[in-house]
């Protein structure tokens, strides 16, 4: 499910199978790497959008939350930290954090939940069918490392 009205009544009736949230990471930056964030803040979009087609019914899609690239790493894993205290207080047993922020990958192992870190593919020029088999495989991909996070009982 997504966090879009057509979504919200379906979550709201079925709240009690739905103990993920994903939560795309993108940093924002107005300087001369505003391009590369531009085109990582896409594909993460991407791969997150179908992640959520894969798994719908059993996690929550939200926005993407967005930092500032001169953010420390540390400002933005307490943000995560409090982000993740707000899911498990409303019930939630897990979070799935997904970047292709290089800066964030030291994180993995610090952040409540599951930070998956995807390197960016240049996706913007490729024929958008090619480009929808390459999301898929990208998902394959991920898939043991959701499979494993869900085996944990409560990761928060």
């Amino acid at each position: 499910m997504r966090f879009q009205t057509s979504d919200i009544d379906t979550y709201q009736q079925s709240k009690a199978y739905v103990d993920t949230m994903l939560v795309p990471l993108l940093p924002v930056a107005l300087d001369d790497d505003l391009r590369q964030k531009v085109a990582m803040g896409e594909y993460i979009s991407l791969v997150t959008m179908e992640m959520e087609k894969q798994f719908r019914g059993r996690l929550m899609q939200l926005p993407p939350l967005m930092y500032l690239s001169s953010e420390s790493v540390t400002e933005i894993g307490e943000r995560l930290g409090v982000w993740a205290d707000a899911f498990k207080k409303d019930g939630k047993n897990h979070v799935i954090w997904m970047t292709s922020d290089p800066a964030l990958k030291q994180l993995e192992n610090q952040v409540p939940g599951l930070l998956l870190w995807i390197p960016h593919l240049p996706i913007e020029h490729l024929d958008p069918n090619y480009r929808s088999k390459t999301i898929r495989d990208q998902m394959q991909q991920l898939l043991p490392d959701v499979m494993a996070e869900w085996r944990k009982e409560d990761s928060l």
